[in-house]
């Protein structure tokens, strides 16, 4: 009993007005690693403040931080723990992705911030082993650090919880940590990160809270306006600045303007102008959310010139948009989630690539060149739904596209076979899913057997010699012992690579498209342009690029079937 009166009478005294822990940190605390010297300076983060007043705030539960790189997220969850331990003594846990994050944050960050607390310095335990990288036991209260695991989110029954870097934890972790904190009827949870994907358990967080985005005031209406990059910044695209259709990056650095979304006014990157922009505010964008969650946005269009111009945004921008167009999304992906403080949604960021479509043949022309032809068919989940290409090769590997369709049975794609007169022995089907009934349809229609793997290629003997090729030797035997149709194993990423060049214009013979219906060409170029390269780290630390989807991949798949079928027939024979 005595211990409850003792909190409630804490709460009762704790500093709630104004923008209390942003003062109280002035006075309070020091930082070792901040570009505007020792103290908090909250003058220079004003987005800082609204998030560390509603933490104080006795109507707000959580507070969630969607923020930019270096705009000052984990400072302010700093700050707010120095706080939270000196004005309201309680179990207090700061969960970060892993224990190499939770050894630097605890050594580097925290713990000098802690020791230079004020309001503290009496709370500290005489006993060193009281007091480690993971645990501190001050006088009246506790603290712990850990990374997001099983291990560590157990047992613990806490108030204060601290969480950075959220995006990165596994699905299901956000919950467990939130669940530690149950029995505390004023419990209070921070959670702060840059954004990762659309959809995962961070996103969620913060799109149930007030979604208040942090906004600049125009220097000529007065209004305030949400600084989003594709809709306020401007840059010149003329002669001088992208000379026979390349970029100049310096030249383009010397046009980046920002215009208000209300009266079009242009700001151009000055101290003097920043200063005047940044006395802004938080606009809630979410009319419905979870009572007591306030979620908070901001982004580096934000920050000084001196630490992040404009102009640097958009030439890293225009060099990661290049090197997406050729199939490699990861700078895009950083600059979206780093630089933007948004989540990635490929198909919202990634632009379609245009198909060259050619005019010099229809699909039921006769072609001198041609040589065979084949129809590649993707399967779909339960066999109900199933994709089509129709591709005329010649004996260089020149390619025409006949048809790309959607059917619904095996016997609509037996009617289409014969309608584009391929043989059956040209004919072949995906038996990645629901082998064993694809290939009893296989047999019945004489079709072959193809199926990808995560490989670079296959072994093959040649008069004595090892070659490797990107598909594999058939085999005839199922998993019963008995003889089935023939199934080709096919490298997916060298493949890919290879069909990504002729898409491209960069192979040795044209790869043509013919003219389809408006609904079809929308869908086919869409399911072309379904799969970028993204940089994934193997077991050993290596690095690689590996080919990703981020939509429907269907039609590629079937293309990428027709260049291992054109191999198989040796009309590409370099591969």
């Amino acid at each position: 009993m005595d211990k409850l009166v003792n909190q409630c009478v804490q709460e009762a005294f704790i500093e709630r007005d104004g923008d209390s822990i942003a003062d109280w940190a002035l006075h309070n605390v020091s930082l070792r690693e901040s570009p505007y010297g020792g103290q908090f300076q909250a003058s220079e983060t004003p987005w800082l403040i609204e998030p560390l007043r509603a933490h104080a705030d006795p109507a707000c539960q959580t507070v969630v931080l969607n923020c930019a790189a270096q705009t000052g997220k984990t400072v302010s969850m700093s700050v707010a723990t120095a706080w939270s331990l000196s004005q309201a003594p309680s179990p207090h846990m700061t969960v970060f992705q892993d224990e190499s994050s939770v050894r630097d944050y605890s050594k580097e960050r925290l713990t000098p911030l802690l020791e230079s607390c004020e309001a503290l310095k009496g709370q500290w335990p005489k006993d060193r082993h009281r007091k480690t990288i993971q645990e501190v036991f001050f006088h009246s209260c506790t603290l712990k650090l850990g990374p997001a695991n099983n291990s560590f989110l157990r047992s613990w029954s806490i108030r204060f919880l601290y969480c950075d870097e959220v995006s990165a934890w596994r699905p299901g972790m956000l919950a467990r940590a939130k669940a530690r904190t149950t029995r505390y009827w004023n419990r209070k949870h921070w959670f702060s990160s840059t954004p990762e994907l659309v959809g995962d358990d961070f996103d969620g967080e913060y799109k149930s809270g007030t979604c208040e985005i942090w906004n600049l005031k125009c220097q000529g209406c007065g209004k305030l306006f949400a600084p989003s990059f594709h809709d306020t910044i401007r840059w010149k695209s003329n002669e001088t600045t992208k000379p026979g259709g390349v970029w100049n990056y310096e030249e383009v650095a010397k046009t980046v303007t920002m215009v208000c979304t209300h009266c079009e006014h242009e700001h151009t990157n000055t101290e003097a102008t920043w200063r005047g922009m940044v006395q802004g505010g938080y606009v809630a964008t979410n009319d419905n959310p979870t009572p007591r969650v306030r979620s908070f946005n901001f982004n580096q269009l934000t920050l000084p010139p001196s630490v992040m111009p404009w102009s640097d945004l958009v030439v890293e921008f225009l060099k990661a948009k290049q090197h997406a167009s050729a199939g490699y999304t990861q700078p895009l992906r950083e600059f979206v989630t780093l630089r933007l403080a948004e989540s990635w949604q490929p198909s919202m960021h990634v632009e379609t690539q245009k198909i060259e479509v050619s005019d010099s043949y229809r699909p039921d022309d006769a072609w001198e060149e041609e040589h065979t032809r084949f129809m590649t068919v993707d399967c779909q989940h339960y066999l109900e739904e199933f994709f089509c290409v129709v591709r005329a090769w010649s004996k260089d590997g020149a390619s025409r596209l006949l048809t790309f369709k959607r059917v619904s049975s095996f016997e609509e794609v037996e009617e289409l076979r014969t309608e584009f007169s391929v043989a059956p022995q040209r004919t072949f089907v995906d038996v990645g899913y629901m082998r064993s009934r694809v290939c009893s349809y296989l047999g019945k229609y004489g079709w072959i057997g193809l199926r990808g793997e995560d490989v670079i290629d296959y072994a093959h003997s040649v008069n004595g010699h090892s070659v490797r090729r990107l598909y594999s030797k058939a085999t005839r035997v199922s998993s019963t012992g008995r003889v089935a149709p023939p199934v080709f194993r096919w490298s997916n990423p060298s493949t890919k690579d290879i069909l990504a060049g002729m898409k491209s214009g960069r192979a040795a013979q044209p790869w043509e498209v013919c003219k389809l219906p408006d609904d079809i060409a929308e869908e086919y170029a869409k399911q072309l342009d379904s799969e970028r390269k993204k940089e994934v780290i193997d077991k050993h630390g290596r690095t690689h690029l590996r080919w990703v989807s981020f939509r429907g991949n269907h039609g590629w798949d079937c293309e990428c079937m027709q260049v291992v079928a054109a191999s198989i027939a040796k009309l590409l024979t370099s591969h």
